[in-house]
């Protein structure tokens, strides 16, 4: 029985340790130039012992600082001071624990299609849109969106301007789309696909997207006005389960494109092999954009690494990297330019 205290001491011991360490380099280094907030937030926490046994309470998954934060926010949590916000998660440590069941990072940002739509635009057949870990179903919707790259001119749906803008600074040899994609089916997977007519669920949203930046928020809130007025269809499996039936269903005329961002870091790496395997013997176009190392095959490194004060996604079609960008899609850097300037 000693034996096994000591073991289990030992074992809190290390993965407190662990979670520390993951909110000094999430500080340092992932929310560095995207939220000052956060970074405050999780170096503080770090070295705050009873708020590392809270976050150590939570499934694996869900010890994640973004998932953390977005919790609290959702709850309640003030954020803007770290007193208050670890007093806060103190006091309702329970509802944390509880609340964490039912939830999932399920961040869904229309200005993460920056660097998906100079891809689609390359399609000139119609296009059926397959969006993996399609959360509400924000991004099925490149045709409804108005964007703007860098000093090229603007690009509007047919029918006009677009509530929903989306702004990316870019490189000299970004692909400036003519036009939006002709897309004339869409469907998403999701575990558990969000209601964007249901309170509750936008509130959840809302809370995933990080402070400092009124942009995303703005951005976000246009296209869920927006999306409310359609119908999507989104189906809840798991990405390798609801695959094929939803192929089974993309009209013949149009080319299949299936896509995803910072979606398969959630994923078992076992999960992550069968689903690549999967789409390249399909016959479709796979868009993936994720972070380094999170798809087997990918050799993001000839795009160039991460520095000390900002990470980025590899933007990659069938397995082969074209280009990196902002996590939040606030710039993009094509063909291994230099990444541009962005505000």
């Amino acid at each position: 029985m000693v034996i096994d205290q000591a073991s289990a001491e030992q074992t809190s011991t290390r993965n407190e340790s662990l979670t520390a360490e993951r909110y000094r380099v999430f500080a340092d280094v992932d929310a560095l130039d995207l939220s000052p907030v956060y970074a405050e937030l999780a170096r503080r926490a770090a070295d705050d012992p009873e708020l590392l046994e809270i976050i150590d309470e939570l499934p694996a998954m869900q010890r994640q600082v973004t998932f953390v934060f977005a919790l609290a926010r959702y709850l309640g949590a003030p954020f803007h001071q770290f007193e208050a916000f670890r007093d806060w998660v103190l006091e309702h440590r329970e509802l944390v624990l509880e609340t964490a069941v039912g939830r999932t990072m399920q961040t869904n940002d229309p200005s993460r299609l920056a660097p998906i739509l100079p891809l689609l635009a390359q399609i000139r057949k119609p296009i059926a849109l397959l969006e993996v870990g399609a959360s509400a179903g924000l991004c099925l919707y490149p045709d409804r969106y108005s964007f703007k790259y860098g000093d090229h001119p603007a690009i509007h749906p047919a029918d006009g301007p677009s509530p929903v803008v989306i702004e990316c600074a870019v490189s000299d040899h970004f692909p400036a789309p003519p036009e939006l994609p002709q897309i004339v089916w869409r469907a998403g997977i999701d575990l558990n696909p969000v209601d964007v007519r249901n309170p509750d669920d936008v509130a959840w949203l809302r809370a995933l997207i990080w402070p400092d930046n009124e942009r995303r928020s703005r951005t976000l809130d246009a296209a869920i006005e927006l999306v409310a007025g359609e119908t999507p269809m989104l189906v809840k499996g798991d990405l390798n389960d609801a695959l094929p039936a939803l192929i089974r269903q993309v009209p013949p005329e149009a080319t299949l494109v299936i896509f995803h961002s910072a979606v398969l870091g959630y994923v078992e790496y076992e999960e992550v092999e069968t689903f690549v395997n999967t789409v390249l013997a399909l016959p479709c176009v796979w868009i993936a954009s994720e972070l380094d190392d999170v798809i087997p095959g990918i050799d993001s490194q000839a795009y160039g690494s991460d520095t000390a004060h900002e990470f980025s996604f590899v933007v990659a079609v069938d397995g082969v990297p074209v280009a990196r960008s902002h996590p939040h899609g606030a710039w993009v850097a094509w063909d291994g330019d230099e990444r541009p300037a962005h505000p």
